[in-house]
């Protein structure tokens, strides 16, 4: 997937070493079940100098040597070999034992390395079951629903919201939770023309439970969605009309927490010895409790209650069931902070929690998606059946806004209280640690992202308006299902996660950036139509501190990504190395001219480009 870490090797360094990663133009079966075998290759080139290879894999927690058979590789480069690998536990994992004129090495999910890592960076298959065949071809539009869109902009108000006009600005402190716009389902339903427009595949909608809040993440119930959304009838006009458009339609599950106004917590509240007593953890009751980072409001769940697992996430009577079912139909839910789930201090049933709740979705039908929130190292959750995927902040979201983003307001991605930007070869160095670590299936099932409604807009943490179009492209181009938080299309702006969660400017189109819509529109539909961006594997090409080169190849279709920063120069790269016979510019701008065995691409910048190799 990538190299060892060499300056002297130059930024082309990559194709000339051996490949390898766990797509399927590697991996004759990238989602086998238990106790199936398949074939995996790696392309070797001659230049390379390597002439041996095996496979290492883990077998009961024990190291399994296997030896393969070699041929000639595409295109008669190098050689191309073979094994034949079993998948015997629930997660496998491998790597290459490389010998030759360098000396031994391994290949790993971080590339060649000169020396013995750890197993946590091994290529990793699962035999828990694929992800939703049509995840990785959607790309995603999240809607915070109070401030999209309003089909009853005069709705009657509860007495703890603020009252705000849809051009009002939004509020700071203490009103920040509680300042009401009005947005509600039925205005989403009638705004699905812009989101169909934009090449769009599926909308995540933030919590639609009622609640206390704008946010909805103090759910008060799970059974009944807000009536001031419009209620469960608004919610299936809008899944009828998702259906219409061809949209999927995910919504948001929160299986760490409730809000202190649930039925539930009530309660549990009143009465010690009831049963929904037993779904918290208290401390002294009723008064001091568990909860999600000290906010008393959202009073953390105790999922040693069997009957709290049975109504809320195990089982066809749960609510989570429930949604998934017809008239509501949902595709799938978004799991906010997964990580975080089921654990507290010496307690941890998360790998419980999430192979229940995937049980639950696979029971009414596989083809429904579960992904979590996780801003940090999601390896910990990859065991067993649980989430598709995660919100992938440390893979694409923090590595991207590193090269190209404003680190003033990066801090709201958890990247902590300060950080330096960083060049375009540690950007690939963060992106090749988390990719490196996953099972590539958990990889494609994660939704790749720029920023979401507990970020500032993507628009303020560009360092530039040029760097602002290199991140899209970028975030739309890298493994993963891409999602856009509503409105960065057409660039607004939010120095913080509150201000970001500005109204949808339907009636003032001053605001709107139309420069920066067709830039999403045309790299959107260009995702949407690519199986190499879907499914392909990632392979680095190039790599220096202000330009970034990669290719995504599939079964059927070869593309290669250029990005850069600043100025860099010419990029030059030998036609042997790619194979190609031919190149075209399918995305963005940029040069490539041929000269004798090179192509050499322009180096302007900030600047993006995507090319189809024939």
């Amino acid at each position: 997937m990538t190299t060892t870490e060499d300056p002297q090797a130059g930024p082309n360094r990559f194709l000339g070493l051996p490949h390898h990663d766990p797509s399927e133009r590697y991996v004759s079966n990238p989602s086998p079940s238990p106790g199936d075998t398949v074939t995996v290759e790696i392309d070797v080139p001659e230049r390379s100098g390597f002439d041996q290879v095996m496979l290492r894999t883990m077998h009961d927690g024990e190291g399994r040597w296997h030896e393969g058979t070699s041929a000639a590789g595409p295109g008669g480069r190098g050689r191309r070999w073979r094994f034949e690998l079993p998948c015997h536990n629930e997660l496998v994992p491998y790597r290459f034992w490389c010998d030759g004129a360098p000396g031994p090495h391994w290949l790993t999910g971080l590339g060649l390395l000169d020396h013995d890592p750890t197993d946590h960076h091994d290529f990793r298959l699962t035999t828990t079951g694929p992800i939703p065949d049509w995840v990785p071809e959607t790309v995603w539009y999240q809607i915070f629903p109070d401030r999209f869109a309003s089909a009853d902009p005069d709705k009657a108000l509860p007495d703890w919201a603020v009252p705000a006009r849809w051009d009002d600005p939004v509020a700071e402190g203490p009103e920040a939770m509680t300042q009401l716009y009005g947005g509600d389902l039925d205005g989403i339903a009638a705004r699905l023309d812009h989101i169909v427009d934009l090449g769009i595949g599926g909308i995540y909608l933030n919590p639609v439970f009622p609640a206390r809040s704008n946010h909805r993440y103090d759910a008060a119930a799970f059974d009944r969605v807000d009536p001031l959304l419009g209620g469960d009838a608004a919610l299936v006009r809008l899944r009828e009309a998702c259906d219409r458009a061809g949209l999927r339609l995910i919504t948001d599950l929160t299986l760490n927490h409730t809000g202190d106004g649930h039925d539930w917590f009530r309660t549990a509240a009143a009465d010690a010895e009831s049963v929904e007593a037993g779904f918290y953890y208290w401390k002294d009751h009723p008064d001091d409790y568990e909860s999600w980072l000290g906010v008393m409001t959202l009073p953390k769940l105790d999922h040693s209650s069997a009957e709290l697992r049975r109504r809320f996430y195990d089982g066809p009577d749960s609510a989570l069931a429930r949604y998934l079912e017809p008239p509501f139909s949902m595709d799938g839910w978004r799991i906010d902070v997964a990580n975080m789930t089921g654990r507290l201090g010496l307690i941890d049933h998360n790998r419980m929690v999430r192979a229940a709740a995937r049980a639950t979705v696979d029971a009414v039908d596989r083809s429904r998606w579960m992904v979590g929130e996780h801003f940090f190292d999601a390896t910990a959750d990859v065991t067993g059946p649980g989430w598709h995927g995660v919100m992938n902040y440390a893979g694409v979201a923090r590595p991207v806004c590193s090269g190209v983003g404003n680190f003033a307001t990066l801090a709201a991605m958890a990247a902590g209280p300060g950080q330096d930007p960083r060049d375009g070869e540690a950007m690939g160095r963060a992106m090749d640690q988390v990719r490196g670590a996953l099972p590539w299936q958990f990889v494609l099932g994660s939704m790749a992202l720029l920023g979401s409604h507990d970020t500032a807009r993507w628009r303020s943490m560009a360092r530039s308006d040029g760097m602002a179009k290199v991140g899209v492209g970028l975030v739309l181009t890298l493994p993963g299902s891409p999602s856009i938080f509503y409105g960065d299309e057409i660039g607004l702006t939010g120095e913080d996660a509150e201000q970001a969660r500005t109204p949808m400017p339907w009636d003032d189109r001053s605001r709107w950036d139309v420069g920066f819509l067709d830039w999403y529109r045309t790299l959107i539909r260009l995702r949407r139509s690519s199986s190499a961006l879907a499914r392909g594997g990632f392979r680095w090409v190039h790599r220096s501190a202000d330009g970034l080169a990669f290719l995504r190849e599939s079964l059927d279709q070869r593309l290669l990504v250029h990005a850069t920063r600043a100025p860099t120069g010419p990029m030059t790269i030998d036609i042997a190395d790619l194979g190609v016979d031919e190149i075209e510019l399918v995305g963005g701008s940029g040069r490539c001219d041929r000269r004798d065995d090179r192509l050499v691409f322009d180096g302007d910048g900030p600047a993006f480009a995507v090319w189809r190799l024939g």
